[in-house]
């Protein structure tokens, strides 16, 4: 029995730990060897050697408060006092317009960096936001899908542990594949916090772990390798963060937990590392009561990490490959509740962010007053459409080898 059990289990469980504190530096031979390559090496990068970073928001992002139609007169007659005032929103294309605290990427969208996809979501919309949101990260609506979508794309394309990072204590159903994961590091931006205590017990059990010996059975030489890569993720980015110092002045105090996260994705990419995919998340969305008090901060937070992220890489030659793709699991009801809050709902916005975006709307808006039977925006736009593009244009694989069905793409990238 404890044969059968995979790689993959292990290395998830054993990089996870090793992120967030278990790893020692500088230990086994295959961590000593490993560097950080200097910031113009982008021929670590494999293939157009574009980055994907994935913003995950849980909780159902309100679209219709987020990038608001404020020239249509339906918003203010159903929306009222939990609607943006026509006087706050910024203006940005056709009658659009986004919340008062997306100043930041209010500029960007002016400066042709930010494509606004109007209308996402999937067939027959599941509300829980567990089973949505597995929906998302599997790149199946059917929900017969256990893997991944980046998950899936790392089965397709290697094994190095770099290839994927998510950022934070856990690893998402998004990054785990049918044979191989991401690798989870911790969201901050201290080396020492990649690596733990000084546990002469804890490291020389490690060591022991990575060490191949004549004669191991097929589950010992996998730990062994799971170890290696282990220890070697754990010190390639202790490194390059103590080489490439913390941006946290180009975030702000405003920019709280997601900013940390996405200092770090911001110091690593500034490194070099081959690391084609990276994860982070803020929660808190799920805004069912008194929604213009709480959402005002959220997305502030969210505007704070989103402009000080790609001021931070300004500097990296790296900088102009980079995109970033911002979804939540589902969106909100037209009409609000009882509590000045709103339900869950579909037909949401989802944001593609970079210089190599082709900045715009896309996708249809959904009428404000037709609507299914949940009270909820019609979906103009298949999720995975845009998952397609990301797939074919920044990851380059062709879509139909990670998704069970792969709409056409969307014009959205350069």
């Amino acid at each position: 029995m404890a044969e059968q059990i995979s790689r993959r289990t292990f290395l998830g469980g054993a990089l996870a730990l090793g992120a967030t504190g278990i790893v020692q530096s500088a230990i086994g031979s295959s961590a000593s060897a490993a560097i950080v390559q200097p910031p113009n090496a982008t021929t670590l990068l494999p293939d157009t050697g574009k980055i994907l970073v994935i913003v995950t928001l849980y909780g159902g992002l309100d679209g219709l408060n987020t990038v608001v139609p404020y020239q249509d007169p339906s918003y203010y007659s159903i929306r009222g006092n939990v609607g943006i005032p026509a006087a706050n929103v910024l203006p940005i294309a056709g009658g659009m317009g986004l919340h008062p605290a997306l100043t930041g990427t209010k500029a960007l969208f002016d400066a042709g960096d930010v494509a606004i996809i109007r209308g996402v979501g999937y067939p027959n919309p599941n509300y829980s936001h567990f089973s949505s949101m597995d929906i998302w990260q599997s790149g199946s609506p059917s929900r017969d899908v256990t893997t991944g979508w980046i998950g899936r794309w790392l089965d397709h394309t290697g094994k190095s542990p770099l290839r994927a990072l998510s950022v934070g204590p856990n690893l998402p159903l998004a990054f785990i594949g049918r044979h191989q994961r991401a690798s989870a590091i911790t969201a901050s931006a201290t080396p020492s916090s990649q690596l733990p205590p000084n546990d002469p017990t804890l490291v020389a059990l490690y060591e022991s772990l990575e060490r191949k010996r004549r004669g191991q059975t097929p589950l010992e030489v996998d730990v062994a390798e799971s170890a290696t890569d282990m220890l070697s993720v754990s010190r390639i980015v202790a490194q390059a963060l103590t080489q490439f110092p913390s941006p946290a002045k180009t975030f702000g105090s405003s920019a709280g937990t997601l900013g940390t996260q996405l200092g770090v994705v911001a110091q690593l990419i500034s490194a070099g590392l081959p690391t084609k995919v990276y994860g982070v998340d803020l929660g808190g969305f799920d805004s069912h009561s008194g929604e213009i008090t709480s959402y005002s901060p959220l997305l502030g937070q969210l505007d704070a990490s989103i402009s000080g992220f790609f001021k931070a890489i300004q500097g990296s030659p790296l900088a102009s490959d980079v995109i970033m793709f911002v979804y939540t699991e589902f969106g909100r009801r037209v009409h609000p509740n009882a509590s000045l809050g709103t339900d869950h709902g579909s037909g949401n916005v989802a944001f593609v962010i970079g210089s190599g975006v082709q900045g715009g709307m896309y996708g249809d808006q959904p009428s404000l007053t037709q609507l299914d039977s949940n009270g909820s925006l019609l979906v103009t736009t298949d999720y995975r459409a845009i998952y397609s593009t990301l797939l074919d244009q920044v990851l380059d694989i062709t879509p139909s080898a990670i998704l069970p069905t792969s709409p056409a793409p969307i014009g959205f990238l350069k």
